[in-house]
Formats: structure tokens, sequence, C-alpha cells
């Protein structure tokens, strides 16, 4: 089952903003502003393709629940987590940077030490068919 990140409105304000001027104020660089093409180059890179790589990552952030695993993707990047592997699970509300778009998490711990935070929009049902599929979990 696929589950969307729930955003919380004042992270994306938070984010969008700042990203969509940066892209506004290169594309006014570029085109009112007499440079050379080194420097067209780098204002191109650093004011349009770096934010509008961050958008990309907060438009497609979703969590996978497959037969296995626990797929969390967040722009190009995929983390897959065994579901055999995971130990504890609980509602959190920690600020720790995360591919979450919401501080309504969910930490998830798996294997010895790793952790993970997620958002997914509907945190109670996730968090059952997490552990229905995890018979292990001690939380």
């Amino acid at each position: 089952m696929k589950y969307p990140s729930k955003q919380d409105w004042w992270i994306i304000l938070l984010a969008w903003i700042p990203l969509v001027a940066t892209i506004g104020l290169g594309l006014f660089t570029m085109v009112e502003k007499a440079s050379t093409l080194s420097e067209q180059i780098l204002v191109f890179a650093s004011c349009i393709i770096v934010p509008l790589f961050f958008l990309w990552m907060m438009m497609t952030t979703y969590y996978l629940i497959e037969e296995k695993t626990l797929v969390i993707r967040f722009g190009p990047f995929k983390k897959t987590v065994p579901l055999a592997s995971i130990t504890s699970i609980r509602k959190t509300r920690n600020p720790m940077s995360s591919p979450a778009l919401s501080l309504k998490r969910i930490e998830i711990l798996y294997n010895r030490y790793d952790l993970v935070l997620i958002s997914p929009k509907d945190r109670d049902a996730f968090i059952q068919i997490l552990s229905e599929r995890c018979e292990q979990l001690t939380s």
C-alpha cells in the first residue's frame, strides 16, 4: 500500500517561498544582468536546478508497505527497510531532519540502532498495517 506524506502547511510555506523566490531571482539575474557564460551557468545551477531538486523531493515523498519491506521515497532517494528488522514504532513530533513533511511523525527503529522518521497522512492506519506485518515489534 502506498501512503503519501502528510504535509504541514507551515513547513510547505517555509520551504516553497524561499525556493520559488530563488528561482525567480535566478531567472531575473540571467535575463536582466549582463554576465559571462560561466556566471550564467553558475546562476542557473544554484538558483534554478537546486531549488527545483528540492521541490521535486517535496512533491514525491511517499511510503510504500510491500510484502517484506517498507520503501521510503523522497525525490530520487529510496530507502528500503526490511519489515523483519523493525523493532519498534511509535508516534512522535521529533523535528530531526527526515523524509517527512509534517511534525506528526512515526519513529521507526530497525536493526539494532537505526532510526527513520516518516509522516504518512494516515498515521493510525499506517501503524496498524505495519504492526500486523511486523509481529516482532516491542511497542
